[in-house]
């Protein structure tokens, strides 16, 4: 069998640079509550992440803006194709509310601008 690959693989744990270079809209499955998700790669690969609009997202949204220069603004999706970031890579668990089952996925978060230096474990 010959089965032709034109996807890129999913980026590893760890922090990466990337450029977004998609974006959709939806619902969520559960609540209804809408977001967009960002498609962001890498020459070696791809994560995509949804991003809620609801208030429990609202710091990971200004985090994003901050990241991409976009601080101060009222976020359009549009202006973020094309954007470079530094991301981190991992993977979170949880049950999926359908069968109880746990999930595992891979998302990015911990977002900071291109050259931004890890700060997180300097003393103050």
């Amino acid at each position: 069998m010959k089965v032709e690959v034109k996807e890129k693989p999913r980026l590893q744990n760890g922090r990466h640079v990337v450029t977004i270079t998609e974006i959709s809209e939806g619902k969520s499955e559960y609540k209804g509550i809408p977001f967009f998700a960002a498609r962001m790669e890498t020459d070696e690969g791809f994560v995509e992440q949804r991003f809620y609009d609801s208030e429990p997202s609202q710091p990971i949204l200004a985090e994003l803006m901050r990241a991409v220069d976009l601080e101060g603004e009222t976020l359009d999706t549009e202006k973020l194709v094309g954007r470079q970031l530094s991301v981190e890579v991992h993977e979170r668990s949880y049950p999926d509310p359908d069968t109880g089952q746990e999930k595992t996925i891979t998302e990015a978060g911990h977002f900071r601008r291109v050259g931004e230096a890890d700060t997180s474990d300097q003393p103050k």
